[in-house]
């Protein structure tokens, strides 16, 4: 069996880690906003990618193809 005074000092213990629980939680960015700003860079990079200059490919042209359609 604890004594009093052991379950006194668990109860204490727990409210402390609570404490700091919630205190690490209030100061740390939360999830959404670090998955936004991990989306945000990925749709930026992407974006640059897309912007730069792109060289359109030849074809060649059709000139008495039997296949026209």
């Amino acid at each position: 069996m604890f004594s009093t005074s052991h379950l006194y000092v668990a109860a204490t213990l727990d409210e402390k880690r609570a404490a700091a629980a919630a205190e690490r939680l209030a100061s740390s960015p939360s999830a959404t906003s670090q998955l936004k700003t991990r989306v945000d860079a990925v749709v930026k990079s992407a974006w640059s990618l897309l912007s730069g200059p792109a060289e359109r490919p030849v074809t060649p042209t059709l000139v008495n193809y039997p296949f026209r359609g």
